[in-house]
């Protein structure tokens, strides 16, 4: 019997691998730059942690969460996403005392949707969290990291941050009342599957993709019409300094971002180069989030950045990790070719060999390999107590010695 990943998974691996490995590297450079401090958390948590926050009557906890029961008849879940188990693990472990507190963190997530190009049932996840600071200059620190990390993983992508504000928590309450009496008017335009929405979370519904519905969506009442004076203020504010960094902003007032945590700015990353999942990043403030899960009422503000999106948007990359290689003529040789390969690893030189004595082998390995050099080890080279060193970019060919192979190398 052939064993297949199971639906919705997938195995990383050679160009893959390093295009992810790329994206991490990136964040953590970023997090540095930016005062982020790394936080990891268990894939699996209580499921209370995750109910009252996404909303008990949301897609996640309803239809999406992997949840089961362990041997003490607990009830577990395999997390759907990182901010509440970050909020929750800066609660434990008293990481709250010194404001702002702002972490980082990388990892798998996991939720039962329908597979699809960039959506996976287990996908791997980028946040930041920024936790104690009501100044809207950490709206604006958290955009500019979000647009920073993808300017440099995609120079060639065009990339639209899409903005909006929900005001308070209150206006957020009264459209939703406003959302549910407009949608119930006109149910009979919409689809099934949002008709179910309806008086369950009706800003699910601003996410349908469904042509119909667009229709209906388009008509329908904005949250920015019942927001206050002063919150209008902030978020024309928010407008103009985002501006002064040079992002492109566009606004859009059917962005509420599904979860029932966020409140005043929200915000989208988006492209249109992968089809329906076309967000790469998604995040905003979340006033009160952190006392629902039992810590200080203090603010928050952060994001989440879906990997597998944003590595389909990705060139390969070109890589000189294995940039030398070995050609051994003879086993008889191998012992004196372990003084080679020993001074290029301990100077941090990327090494290959195929374990193959033969050199045309070798060679159309390292041309494979698009190596950039490849040393001779044979009879002539042991008895002169040196090396063939041959550049495969320009043919130029030269003998080396442990002293000064490092000048002819680059």
């Amino acid at each position: 019997m052939k064993i297949k990943p199971i639906r919705g998974t997938h195995d990383l691996f050679g160009e893959e691998i390093k295009k992810f490995n790329k994206v991490v590297s990136e964040v953590k450079d970023n997090a540095r730059k930016f005062g982020f401090n790394e936080l990891i958390t268990p894939i699996f948590e209580s499921s209370e942690l995750f109910k009252k926050p996404l909303g008990e009557q949301s897609d996640v906890v309803l239809k999406e969460m992997y949840t089961f029961m362990d041997r003490n008849e607990d009830e577990i879940t395999l997390r759907p996403e990182y901010t509440t188990p970050m909020i929750r693990a800066a609660i434990s472990n008293g990481l709250l005392n010194n404001l702002p507190a702002k972490f980082f963190g990388t990892g798998q997530m996991f939720r039962r949707e329908r597979p699809q190009k960039g959506r996976y049932r287990q996908f791997n996840q980028i946040n930041f969290e920024n936790f104690g600071s009501d100044d809207f200059f950490a709206d604006i620190e958290i955009i500019n990291l979000a647009n920073t990390i993808l300017k440099n993983i995609l120079p060639h992508r065009k990339i639209t941050l899409h903005l909006n504000t929900l005001g308070s928590r209150e206006n957020l309450k009264d459209y939703k009342i406003t959302l549910s009496n407009y949608f119930n008017e006109n149910k009979n335009l919409l689809s099934a599957d949002s008709v179910k929405k309806i008086n369950t979370n009706p800003l699910r519904v601003l996410d349908s993709k469904n042509i119909e519905d667009k229709k209906v969506i388009e008509k329908c009442p904005k949250i920015i019409e019942l927001i206050s004076q002063s919150d209008l203020k902030l978020y024309e504010e928010i407008k103009n300094y985002l501006v002064d960094l040079d992002i492109s902003i566009y606004e859009d007032q059917n962005l509420v971002r599904g979860l029932d945590y966020y409140c005043h700015t929200v915000f989208e990353f988006k492209t249109d180069d992968i089809g329906s999942q076309d967000t790469l990043i998604g995040g905003g403030r979340y006033n009160g989030l952190i006392n629902t899960l039992g810590g200080k009422n203090i603010p928050g503000v952060g994001w989440a950045g879906g990997i597998e999106r944003i590595m389909l948007l990705m060139k390969d990359i070109v890589s000189n990790e294995q940039n030398i290689h070995l050609a051994i003529q003879d086993p008889t040789y191998k012992k004196y070719a372990l003084g080679m390969y020993n001074f290029l690893i301990k100077n941090n030189f990327g090494v290959f060999w195929n374990y193959k004595y033969n050199l045309k082998k070798s060679l159309s390995l390292a041309s494979e390999k698009k190596a950039q050099y490849i040393i001779f080890v044979g009879e002539l080279e042991k008895t002169n107590n040196n090396y063939t060193l041959k550049n495969l970019i320009n043919g130029e060919q030269k003998i080396v010695d442990l002293n000064n192979i490092l000048d002819h190398i680059k």
